[in-house]
């Protein structure tokens, strides 16, 4: 104990500065920020962040960049500012006389009545009136769609009201600045305007910057300092500058250096080349230099987000993101290059770095520092600092290490068998090293004696509960527990419980009994098994794995801190394990801080920070000061395309807008790439939840009409936040087609058919029957017809034959001749015969179509006119239509060509005659002779043959033509029937 007391009394030599580096999170153009020069940060009521920059726009909604520019609706490039005037409401400010605003995510142009302005500035004072620092002077907005000019003449009655760059409202009054770059004498006044009587009241130069904290501060940059205005004589318009408080001593002597605050009252500023200050309002200043991972140092704007999140907007290295303030990597801590071992000592609260390739320890004890060498380090691969001193190990071998003059020397040895190996060490409840190794644990009692049990197979670790017991679990999967008897050195570790087949399968590397007696077991492939002991049974609790959260399954060390939180490292980084209301919480230590390497191990000090040993250095996590917030993200479709068209008004879409895409984001920046989302709809074919995962988008394709109502969790990292259900209604119209209406119309067209075919079908049957009995009637009409022909033409005859016949014989008598009378007795035969013909051709019904009466005349025209020594030739169809003609159709047809043949015969002196026939939905014949034609002027009187033909034709509808065209043509025109 004296040995450390002497160690102790050199500590207070004050720990040199190292370099800290933290887990800043860029983003540029690669990530799809918009542009690395980055202007200004705005956050809106719902959480979404915008970056306005010389390049266009950038909205980030935790999940993905949306940019816009002058290609895609933007005024202008250049976007000086970004300010939301109502929920989801925002203008958007660009460097030129146009100003954008954007509404429910859409674009579009601000109606001004004035739009001459190129504004640089607007600010909302408390009242809700909106002042504009514009290139042409100060503005005011009239809430009318217009900005109105406001006088601004300085104290030498001169108008400074050219090129206004920026202001902000305090009570009464307004700070103004000018851009004097602009200006031909750079003085940088910086003017208190009076809003009540429109006029400049003070009037201060050299101030470079200006910037109000939002608990009420005013500070100024000047030429040789940073000072505060007091803001008692800002009320009576004054401006009246002072010295900062105690507490900011060390920013009194920053010239020219810009500053900012944020919303937690932080004070930000730097000389924009090689150092950032953070200033919180008690006055801890924490410097941000090239090492500590900001790649850029011309700050343009220093923003806090609603969760506390710090984002830095460069002028040409795009946004850094800052979300861990109490995270540090430091690759040189205490000097110490290559650090290999960390260990501390909870009684005498020092923390022990040690690095092998130096041979040097070092020990920090209330942020001092004293470092040893080690003259005979023998390639120690453990270094531990116990109340009875240093001890390492090395193989199977424990040293005890003496310090003295800044060197440690090993006095010791403990040797174990030659084939143990030994790997870490505890200290027990009675300051005793508790080492295991290959085949034996291992105690050092008070520093001088040892005690060595033999173990079955390689034990990592050892631990030690509430009690004071023992823990050790081998890699063949036993577990021991060993109460110690400080009183026994002979028998300092006696094993009270032992356990095999409750560790099946785990094949454990690491544990530690948190404070809840809950036995912790890191494995090699099985993750972390959590067990409990009651009654001296071993229970398992639960299981933690890479799908729980874990980084990786391979755990290979393990750490409770006083919050009972558990601390797992491995080889893909260091996991914080709480259990809230009986469910294990995983936070990603490393990873969200964009850290990507092994943690080898954990230590966790007195004030609760955790020194973690990775492979370039040693991380250094503080604990967390968690201001009270009523921040929630806002889960919220960010947008809905169809296609390739993004739909603004989603609740109705048309049956073509079947092929959805939603892109969806949950408003948080801590680890968002670790937000998980899953989504379920309703009214689908699948109305399952998805397997939760980092994808903020889902696409249907194919969407039958319906109503929809799409259902989106997001699940944040840690437990951060409680899990955010939103519910996304929408509806699909039928395609025209598919409406009731058009429905309803297809059955009454559909009634109206069938009642149609109905009707017709009777009608149709009607019109048969009627045709049938018209049919019948004609028939019945031409037999009667045909009856009176026989009557009168036969008859006729018959008399005439009779009387020759009767006359033939008084000749004989009388002997007078008789041959004429025989020759028209012959005569009379024949026409009678002929008749008979006409008469029996007539009455038979097969004869009742179209083709048998063109036939039946085709023959007998050429039959009459070879008798006649005429030659006949006929154009006529090879097929004619099946259409029925009445007997009276084929009489009057017949007759008309019968009386016309026999004028041709009798008049014409033809030697030819053409006959052509054509049918369409008229019957067509024409008679050409090549006679001596006809004169019409000179036919004879009371002739009755060409009235008769003209007369047969007009009955029966149609049209009768006789011409003189190198003879003699008859045309005949006669429609038919269907």
């Amino acid at each position: 104990m004296q040995r450390v007391a002497i160690i102790l009394a050199y500590f207070f030599i004050c720990a040199n500065s190292f370099a800290q580096q933290y887990p800043f999170v860029h983003y540029t153009p690669k990530e799809g920020l918009i542009s690395n020069m980055i202007k200004g940060i705005y956050q809106d009521s719902k959480g979404r962040l915008y970056f306005s920059s010389v390049h266009g726009l950038s909205i980030y909604d935790g999940s993905r960049f949306i940019n816009y520019n002058s290609k895609n609706g933007l005024g202008f490039d250049i976007v000086n500012q970004v300010i939301e005037m109502a929920p989801d409401s925002l203008w958007i400010i660009t460097n030129s006389i146009k100003i954008n605003c954007m509404v429910n995510g859409k674009l579009k142009l601000l109606p001004l009545h004035n739009e001459d302005h190129i504004i640089n500035n607007l600010c909302k004072d408390e009242k809700g009136d909106i002042y504009a620092a514009a290139e042409d002077g100060l503005l005011i907005f009239d809430k009318k769609d217009s900005f109105i000019k406001l006088p601004f003449v300085d104290s030498k009655g001169e108008d400074v009201s050219s090129y206004i760059a920026y202001t902000f409202p305090f009570g009464d009054y307004l700070f103004v600045q000018r851009d004097a770059s602009l200006l031909p004498h750079q003085d940088n006044v910086l003017y208190l305007y009076k809003k009540a009587t429109r006029k400049i009241v003070s009037e201060t130069p050299d101030i470079h910057g200006i910037q109000m904290a939002p608990d009420g501060r005013v500070w100024v940059s000047t030429e040789n300092a940073i000072m505060a205005i007091d803001t008692t004589e800002i009320k009576k318009g004054k401006i009246v500058l002072q010295e900062l408080p105690e507490q900011y001593a060390q920013l009194r002597n920053k010239s020219r250096y810009f500053i900012l605050f944020d919303k937690s009252n932080n004070c930000w500023s730097g000389d924009q080349g090689s150092v950032l200050l953070k200033t919180t309002p008690d006055g801890t200043t924490t410097a941000f230099t090239s090492v500590s991972g900001l790649n850029m140092f011309y700050i343009n704007s220093v923003f806090q987000d609603r969760e506390g999140i710090t984002w830095i907007a460069t002028n040409n290295d795009g946004v850094s993101k800052l979300v861990h303030n109490n995270f540090s990597h430091i690759e040189k801590p205490f000097d110490l290059l290559q650090p290999n071992l960390i260990s501390y000592n909870k009684n005498s609260d020092n923390l022990l770095v040690y690095s092998s390739s130096s041979s040097t320890a070092t020990i920090i004890h209330n942020n001092k520092k004293e470092s040893f060498s080690l003259n005979d380090p023998k390639g120690l691969t453990e270094l531990i600092e116990t109340p009875y001193g240093f001890f390492g190990t090395k193989s199977n071998v424990i040293y005890k290490l003496e310090p003295s003059h800044r060197i440690l020397y090993a006095k010791k040895e403990f040797p174990s068998d030659s084939d143990n190996l030994y790997s870490h060490q505890i200290i027990d409840k009675n300051g005793n090293l508790i080492a295991t190794g290959k085949n034996y644990i291992t105690a050092i009692i008070n520093g001088k004696k040892v005690f060595i049990t033999k173990l079955p197979y390689y034990a990592d670790f050892p631990a030690m509960d509430s009690k004071g017991n023992i823990w050790v679990a081998t890699r063949a999967n036993d577990l021991f527990v060993f109460k110690t008897h400080p009183d026994d050195p002979s028998n300092y570790l006696e094993q009270k419980l032992y356990f095999k087949k409750e560790l099946s399968g785990v094949s454990p590397r690491s544990i530690i009994i948190d404070n809840n007696d809950d036995i912790w077991i890191g494995t090699r492939n099985h993750g972390i098994n959590v067990f409990q002991i009651r009654d001296e049974k071993l229970f398992k609790k639960l299981t933690l794995t890479v799908a729980s959260g874990l980084s990786d399954d391979f755990t290979t060390h393990l750490v409770c801190d006083e919050q009972n939180n558990i601390w797992a490292s491995s080889a893909l980084g260091l996991d914080k394990i709480s259990v809230k209301n009986g469910i294990p919480v995983i936070e990603n230590i490393t990873k969200q801080n964009n850290i990507f390497q092994s943690v080898f191990k954990v230590v966790i000090d007195k004030d609760n920070t955790a020194w973690g040993l990775v492979s370039n250095g040693i991380i250094k996590i503080t604990p967390e000061n968690k201001h009270a917030s009523n921040y929630l993200p806002t889960l919220m479709v960010s947008m809905l395309k169809a296609g390739k068209d993004t739909i603004h008004d989603g609740g109705y879409l048309s049956y073509r807008q079947n092929n959805l895409s939603f892109n969806f984001a949950a408003t948080s920046f801590f680890n968002e790439k670790q937000v998980l989302y899953s989504y379920r709809l309703n009214g689908g074919s699948n109305d399952q939840w998805s397997e939760p995962s980092n994808n903020a988008s889902v696409s249907f394709i194919n969407l039958q009409p319906g109503d929809y109502n799409l259902e989106i969790k997001a699940t944040f990292p840690a437990g951060r936040y409680p899990d955010q259900t939103i519910n996304y209604p929408f509806s699909i119209s039928p395609a025209w087609w598919q409406t009731w209406w058009f429905r309803s119309l297809i059955f009454l067209a559909i009634a109206s058919l069938l009642v149609g075919a109905f009707r017709f079908y009777y009608r149709r049957k009607l019109e048969q029957r009627l045709a049938a009995f018209e049919k019948q009637q004609a028939i019945e009409k031409e037999r009667t017809r045909i009856a009176t022909d026989m009557h009168d033409d036969l008859g006729a005859g018959l008399s005439r034959i009779k009387f020759l016949s009767e006359t033939i014989g008084i000749k004989k008598q009388q002997h007078q001749p008789i041959e004429e009378d025989v020759n028209k007795i012959r005569e009379y035969s024949h026409e009678m015969i002929d008749k008979m013909g006409e008469i029996v051709w007539a009455l038979n019904e097969k004869n009742d179509s179209l083709s048998d009466l063109l036939s039946y005349t085709r023959a007998y025209t050429m039959e009459y006119l070879s008798q006649n020594g005429i030659e006949c030739k006929t154009e006529m169809p090879n097929s004619f239509p099946s259409v029925f003609v009445s007997g009276e159709f084929r009489r009057n047809v017949f007759l008309t060509i019968k009386e016309a043949l026999h004028n041709v015969v009798k008049h014409s002196q033809a030697t030819e005659v053409k006959l052509s026939i054509s049918i369409n939905h008229h019957l067509s014949i024409e008679l050409k002779d090549n006679g001596t034609g006809i004169d019409k002027n000179n036919i004879r009187l009371f002739s009755n043959g060409l009235n008769n033909m003209e007369s047969r034709v007009k009955e029966m509808g149609g049209i009768f033509e006789i011409t003189n065209r190198q003879g003699t043509l008859i045309h005949l025109e006669i429609p038919l029937k269907a």
